[in-house]
């Protein structure tokens, strides 16, 4: 139904409409409470509160602070964002078969040339370092982005694909 090329890119407009929703949520939550309180506010008159416009608008900082305040509890004391690290590469289909430009990089410069040189006097590592070869070409041909963010990390390092990974890409 999809192309693949369009259903990534749906898919990354709705990761932007996520990364924003999170912030925007919290702040029209906190603007709405800020005008739900103070029309409950019988007492401002002659205060700080008595217009909407500073009324409101403190009711506002307060709430910001406190949710400012509970962010970094769950930040530093409670770290609930490595679980959720641990969540997303559990529940993550790619996970299983699919390498980051990180791993790849990885697996060019450390593991496959150990592999190689193990493999000249081993056969079975021969045979491991082949399927990682394998494994790596068939990563970088299958998806371009994946290529293009490769080439940004070794170009980060100081280095090409060129020098790096000597094979035939399929």
């Amino acid at each position: 139904m999809f192309e693949e090329g369009s259903k990534k890119w749906f898919m990354l407009q709705v990761w932007r409409v996520q990364q924003v929703a999170q912030v925007i949520t919290i702040v029209l939550l906190a603007i709405n409470l800020s005008l739900q309180v103070y029309t409950f506010m019988d007492w401002r008159e002659g205060s700080v509160f008595a217009t909407p416009y500073t009324g409101a608008t403190m009711i506002l900082l307060i709430l910001a602070v406190i949710i400012w305040g509970f962010a970094i509890f769950w930040d530093l004391k409670l770290r609930m964002w490595r679980e959720q690290a641990t969540v997303l590469v559990e529940r993550n289909p790619y996970v299983k078969e699919k390498m980051s430009s990180k791993e790849i990089a990885l697996s060019m410069l450390v593991y496959l040339p150990l592999i190689e040189k193990l493999g000249k006097e081993d056969p079975s590592m021969k045979a491991s370092g082949e399927a990682l070869r394998a494994w790596l070409m068939k990563a970088l041909a299958q998806d371009a982005n994946t290529a293009r963010d490769l080439n940004e990390v070794l170009q980060y390092i100081g280095t090409d694909l060129s020098k790096v990974f000597k094979g035939n890409k399929e």
